[in-house]
């Protein structure tokens, strides 16, 4: 190989590795994966030095060698979900490209490919948010009927406010206050109507459990345990916040409800 197709190969492979951290940073991956991974396939290239250097919103890489060119880019990530799935497939393939399984441009579409088409659907996405708070409900040990449908209908205000707000550009805060909001409302409206108000904060616990943050904790948790202090502590104040948020809207829903003869 001359020295431009390995330049070439080198260009290709920084993509890869840049993509790869991409996908998993946005889909809510630890930073130490993130850069675990971004260094593995760049020590692919064989050159004398790969750094790359991540933050919960952003990626910096570089691969350099004394005989070639230098690497250099800097990727903002501002779209961020929860999507292990996504996560999981990236590193299949990562795992997979350093094992010279496959080539690197197999490896970049396949890339491309999860990027595009993996996670719900939006309608599947909207079908979860209206049956899990039903699932909370008989999970934390709830056995009343009417319960349960009204678990339902607090599913279906949050499936249709999240998409709502989603396409509203909602800031994420006031996203979660309105969610919790509304659910606490419906939660305590349909018990007292349905005469079932005795356990209308079980109802109400259920509602807003798909709005908790327990995997940005989680991740925050992991990140500070691998010494990345500083994701670990912008992910913590951001779960912290998300929270602040849903209690926040709690509270003003039965604020109004209590409002009502």
């Amino acid at each position: 190989m001359n020295e431009g197709e390995q330049q070439a190969e080198a260009k290709l492979l920084f993509s890869a590795a840049l993509l790869a951290g991409e996908i998993l940073l946005s889909s809510g991956a630890e930073i130490y994966r993130v850069e675990d991974t971004i260094g593995r396939i760049l020590r692919l290239s064989g050159y004398e030095d790969a750094d790359s250097f991540v933050t919960p919103t952003s990626i910096l890489m570089t691969l350099r060698d004394p005989a070639a060119h230098t690497l250099t880019t800097l990727r903002r990530v501002s779209a961020r979900e929860n999507n292990l799935a996504r996560v999981a497939k990236v590193n299949t393939v990562a795992r997979t490209l350093c094992d010279h399984e496959i080539t690197v441009q197999e490896a970049v579409e396949q890339l491309l490919h999860i990027q595009k088409h993996s996670g719900y659907a939006p309608w599947a996405q909207s079908l979860l948010l209206v049956v899990f708070p039903s699932f909370f409900y008989l999970f934390f040990g709830g056995i009343n009927v009417y319960a349960g449908i009204a678990c339902l209908v607090t599913g279906a205000w949050l499936a249709l406010a999240q998409r709502w707000m989603m396409r509203q550009s909602v800031v994420r805060f006031f996203n979660d206050l309105i969610s919790a909001a509304g659910a606490a409302f419906l939660a305590s409206l349909l018990t007292r109507a349905m005469s079932v108000d005795a356990i209308s904060n079980l109802v109400i616990i259920s509602s807003i459990m798909p709005l908790v943050p327990g995997v940005a904790i989680t991740t925050a948790i992991r990140d500070v345990l691998h010494g990345d202090y500083q994701s670990g502590t912008a992910r913590a104040a951001e779960a912290f916040i998300i929270a602040t948020a849903i209690a926040v809207g709690v509270g003003a829903g039965l604020f109004v409800f209590r409002l009502i003869p």
